[in-house]
């Protein structure tokens, strides 16, 4: 069973105990079924002027799946979060290739070009030299980096082959010294500083999955910083999801990925969390700097909350994008009814999805689903989690999206009281 799964299940916590009805025979089940994208979205996200949403979504019981076609290739976005962000990324995309049918950046863009194998061919000879020489804040950039300084020197001296082109392996791809030797080398340049100035400009994850655009800004930041270039760009929203962690935007668009790491970790370390679960935590390279930053964030919210450093543990889990999407919302959600709502006494972690416990005894369940079915995870996780909810306490199952008829009865019929269409309350950006 997927980890995504596991999370959904959680949407049923119940008690099976006297005087609430028993699960649902599983011959009543839901079967899912396909939705159109006409009947769900709002014709800003069906239709824009560089995207177009395919009418057919899929869905698994909890999430919908589109698939967006644009001027710039077809992208899959899995809940409708991740559809607005992608959505956000395609007009970025566009005003770049705006940008790049300008004359003074196929300029910049040419001499960047020339400039990026000058500039790592001498550090690949003279690191240190090189460094030194490079203009002012470099120097500075260069002890910041010192965790790295044992192996970047060779790393780059195998990027910097003879042909002056990335190791490869026999299957084409980049080795990891490579890789490493040219994040080094754009770290020390400026240029990862660049990408994340223009990831704000344009109001992106610099850290997003979207190869599409992470290539298309990274070719402007070296034009920037080796051609010269600097055009900006009106209006900058927030990065996705990001609303109701006020200093989130700032860290990840001002911050490289170590001084990130740095700040989640004192972030907590002052909630009391056990150091080697932290550095377990930080470790996790399935986690992006922006998704650790949001999630540490949601969890440094929940001030003074009993048994929030489960959450770290819940953290390692997940597998995709989708999963860690789908938890990293819910651990914000916990945050923002915390802060907006009522004050929450303690986290229950004991499954993948946090659960909120008010001092009433009351236990919240806040999950982002798109649309919920009724189906056999669901009722499983009523017998599984059980003994989460004592008989005097209340259950609330909060749903950013909305549930078929079907599953507000069972959920109703196991003790839940069921709020869907949270969304407009919330006021919550997407991740």
């Amino acid at each position: 069973m997927s980890v995504l799964r596991q999370c959904l299940l959680l949407l049923a916590i119940a008690a099976v105990q006297a005087g609430r009805p028993a699960i649902a025979d599983e011959n009543r089940f839901e079967e899912t079924a396909d939705l159109r994208a006409a009947e769900v979205l709002p014709p800003e996200l069906l239709r824009g002027k560089h995207h177009a949403v395919d009418d057919r979504i899929r869905n698994d019981g909890y999430l919908n799946y589109y698939t967006i076609r644009s001027d710039f290739g077809e992208f899959e976005a899995a809940s409708t979060a991740m559809l607005r962000t992608r959505i956000g990324e395609i007009n970025a995309l566009a005003e770049l290739d705006e940008l790049s049918k300008t004359e003074v950046f196929a300029k910049a863009a040419a001499d960047a070009g020339m400039k990026q194998v000058r500039t790592l061919k001498a550090f690949a000879e003279k690191p240190v030299e090189t460094v030194k020489g490079i203009p002012a804040g470099i120097g500075r950039m260069f002890y910041r980096f010192k965790r790295q300084a044992g192996d970047a020197y060779d790393a780059t001296r195998e990027f910097v082959a003879d042909d002056d082109e990335a190791v490869e392996r026999d299957d084409g791809e980049k080795d990891d010294d490579s890789n490493k030797a040219v994040e080094l080398t754009e770290s020390y340049l400026g240029v990862d500083k660049a990408h994340r100035a223009w990831s704000r400009k344009l109001g992106t994850d610099p850290y997003s999955s979207n190869k599409v655009l992470h290539d298309a800004i990274k070719e402007v930041a070296w034009a920037e910083r080796l051609g010269r270039i600097g055009m900006g760009f009106a209006g900058v929203p927030k990065i996705p999801g990001a609303d109701i962690i006020g200093d989130v935007n700032e860290a990840v668009w001002g911050k490289d990925r170590y001084e990130l790491r740095d700040l989640n970790q004192a972030r907590l370390v002052a909630t009391g969390a056990d150091d080697a679960l932290i550095e377990q935590y930080l470790d996790n390279p399935r986690m992006t700097p922006t998704q650790q930053t949001l999630y540490t964030a949601a969890i440094a919210e929940l001030a003074d909350v009993a048994g929030r450093d489960g959450m770290l543990r819940q953290a390692l889990l997940p597998d995709t994008e989708a999963e860690l999407g789908f938890l990293i919302r819910s651990a914000m959600l916990l945050a923002w009814y915390n802060i907006n709502r009522e004050p929450i006494e303690s986290v229950n972690t004991n499954a993948v999805l946090p659960a909120g416990v008010i001092n009433n005894g009351t236990i919240v369940v806040l999950a982002p689903v798109d649309h919920m079915y009724w189906t056999d995870t669901i009722a499983e996780a009523a017998a599984d989690f059980a003994n989460v909810a004592d008989r005097e306490q209340h259950l609330e199952a909060w749903l950013l999206g909305s549930a078929s008829d079907r599953c507000r009865a069972e959920l109703e019929a196991l003790g839940f009281t069921v709020r869907t269409d949270t969304v407009s309350l919330l006021e919550l950006g997407d991740t």
